[in-house]
């Protein structure tokens, strides 16, 4: 069984020893089963941080055994996604943050159904970045994704983006992702259920995204982020 890991940014380093957050400390005690002297990974910006235990009572703390930093990913990759309904989102988000992606830009498209501002926003996206943190947890990595609120396609800011811009497009000029030449970092845009419509098919390609193909089939966009997320996680 892997060692048990927790994100150290929720905790405090204080007299020379982590003092770990309430949620963490219940899930090491009651669903791990941890107790003095057991081991522990920390993850913390980009350092993955082994730790052993000192339980009292409900109370965790951490000491540091060691510290080393992550391997880098080969291509630093931006992930360019629209918005999906919620199942489809959720499970995007959670590959995106498995196979190493650097930042996540949303996009508000055009035939993208969910529609977020406000509150509400602000609410969802404290969500999203929850399922962020658990699944780079869950992955091992040390840095969970950089996520952005949407924006619509004319408002993302190309000065974010790498010169290396892809997009999926279900397009007969769509090059096999497989046979793009790619420079890091990059950046791939997938879009909603239905594809891009022409007018955003148009500003991407205005705005130097080339097209390429993630497969003969049609895929679920859920399916396109793993597909092409997966592809350049690949060392």
């Amino acid at each position: 069984m892997s060692l048990p890991r927790l994100r150290l940014e929720k905790c405090i380093y204080k007299d020379g020893r982590w003092l770990i957050d309430q949620e963490q400390a219940h899930h090491l005690i009651r669903v791990r089963r941890c107790c003095t002297g057991s081991l522990a990974e920390g993850l913390l910006s980009g350092e993955k941080v082994e730790l052993r235990l000192l339980c009292e009572g409900e109370i965790i703390f951490a000491e540091e055994l060691s510290r080393t930093a992550e391997t880098a990913q080969s291509i630093e990759l931006h992930l360019i996604l629209a918005l999906l309904k919620s199942d489809q989102f959720d499970q995007s988000l959670r590959f995106a943050a498995e196979t190493g992606v650097h930042t996540i830009h949303l996009l508000a498209c055009e035939r993208s159904v969910p529609r977020y501002s406000g509150i509400k926003l602000k609410e969802k996206m404290s969500r999203w970045e929850k399922i962020l943190d658990e699944a780079t947890r869950q992955a091992g990595s040390a840095s969970p994704p950089v996520l952005l609120e949407p924006v619509s396609l004319m408002e993302l800011d190309p000065d974010l983006l790498p010169d290396c811009r892809l997009a999926a497009m279900l397009s007969s000029d769509a090059k096999p992702l497989s046979k793009t030449e790619i420079m890091s970092p990059a950046a791939i845009a997938i879009g909603p259920e239905g594809d891009w419509s022409p007018s955003e098919t148009e500003l991407l390609l205005e705005r130097g995204f080339k097209p390429v193909s993630l497969g003969k089939r049609i895929l679920r966009a859920s399916t396109a982020v793993a597909v092409a997320c997966g592809w350049f996680s690949i060392d």
